[in-house]
């Protein structure tokens, strides 16, 4: 019954886009790239996005505990307003209010600071960053959620955005320095950030919170080759230009001390690489990342997971579809046997304003081995299929 629901949603969906194309461009024109007002040096640029999203599939526990139940969940994934520009020319701010997975079922309604910022450029390969935004490790999350080529990013790599705090911990206050040199062939960004701040519970079983920690620092470098650097990150080019890019990135917080009478405490240790690549319509991306998470109280367990994926689309001019597939495994503890999961996810999108005005529909398909969180005493698999839409004006 699912493969047909499936299979019938994709020739609908296709139906719908080729109906929809034109011979050259997109059917309803070129992106939007919001509101901008001027005044003498400064500008204010103000975006809207909303990503209306169905999930359809295998998403509760069933009653029984034993088991995935099919259930259906209607939701917005993305809420955004953003507000940014120049105060001066080398004097940038951004601001963005999110009010993300907007009544997924489990979810607590709440609109929050996303990310704030200031941005100074003193000289022209160099410019300092203070303020929250992301951490500068991973490919595929550096990307805007905007530009994505599947609906969801890996799985690997949402758990390592969690590596280093408690609350948003991937957007965190921090002070960076980045560039780009040799017109772009080599870009960098260091950061040092709160990381694990005091009285945040960063163990569970058992219960640890955090007394104090010394700071985090992050460092992220990418190299190009002459002619292919990216003009700015993107899972899906769209047809447009070429790149090809090789990241490596590196973050550590030590001495995460616990609030206990005993003097114990902690490690983090983050290490990634990343490769990607475009030419025209076809588009390819390889990430790996490995954490340790190292602590002298003998109570609570060392870990060592790490997870790679691979994807890859093909978006075809005239029509606007972009057939796109990814697989991925991602290893929750290296250090214990099966506790791997293994995710394939297919897909195709379908652009009518490029990515002001888009559509997705992926099928994942999600195995674990024996002892990997997620694994139901019934149920080794499950198959979950997302619907997205995106609205970025």
């Amino acid at each position: 019954m699912m493969k047909r629901l499936t299979a019938t949603g994709l020739f609908f969906f296709s139906v719908f886009a080729v109906s929809q194309a034109q011979a050259a461009g997109f059917y309803y024109g070129e992106e939007t790239k919001g509101i901008t007002v001027s005044a003498n040096e400064s500008d204010l640029n103000v975006r809207i996005r909303l990503q209306p999203r169905m999930d359809f599939g295998d998403i509760i526990i069933a009653k029984d505990g034993k088991s995935y139940a099919t259930d259906k969940d209607f939701y917005f994934r993305r809420v955004r307003l953003e507000a940014g520009g120049h105060l001066v020319k080398t004097f940038k701010y951004h601001l963005a209010l999110a009010g993300d997975k907007w009544d997924k079922t489990g979810n607590s309604n709440a609109v929050i600071v996303h990310t704030a910022y200031v941005e100074w450029e003193p000289i022209e390969p160099v410019s300092v960053i203070f303020g929250k935004e992301k951490l500068p490790y991973s490919r595929v999350s550096l990307t805007s959620s905007s530009k994505r080529l599947l609906v969801e990013n890996p799985a690997s790599t949402e758990a390592a955005k969690k590596l280093f705090g408690k609350t948003d911990p991937y957007y965190q206050p921090k002070f960076a320095v980045k560039g780009k040199i040799l017109d772009g062939v080599i870009a960098y960004e260091a950061a040092v950030a709160d990381g694990w701040a005091n009285g945040e519970a960063v163990q569970t079983t058992p219960a640890r919170a955090v007394y104090k920690s010394k700071p985090l620092y992050v460092a992220r470098v990418e190299f190009s080759p002459p002619n292919f650097v990216e003009g700015k990150k993107s899972d899906a080019h769209l047809g447009s230009g070429r790149h090809l890019t090789l990241g490596l990135n590196y973050a550590n917080q030590s001495s995460i001390e616990y609030s206990t009478t005993a003097d114990n405490r902690e490690s983090r240790i983050l290490k990634g690489l990343d490769l990607s690549g475009h030419y025209n319509g076809l588009t390819a991306q390889f990430e790996f990342n490995e954490w340790k998470v190292e602590t002298s109280d003998r109570a609570v367990a060392n870990s060592h997971p790490k997870g790679w994926y691979a994807q890859a689309g093909y978006f075809i001019e005239g029509i606007n579809i972009e057939p796109a597939a990814r697989y991925e495994i991602y290893n929750q503890d290296s250090k214990q046997r099966d506790m791997a999961e293994k995710d394939t996810t297919l897909g195709v999108n379908w652009y009518g304003k490029g990515h002001s005005l888009k559509a997705g529909l992926n099928w994942v398909n999600t195995k674990y081995e024996t002892f990997a969180g997620g694994r139901l005493t019934n149920a080794n698999k499950k198959n979950v299929y997302q619907l997205q839409a995106q609205m970025y004006f």
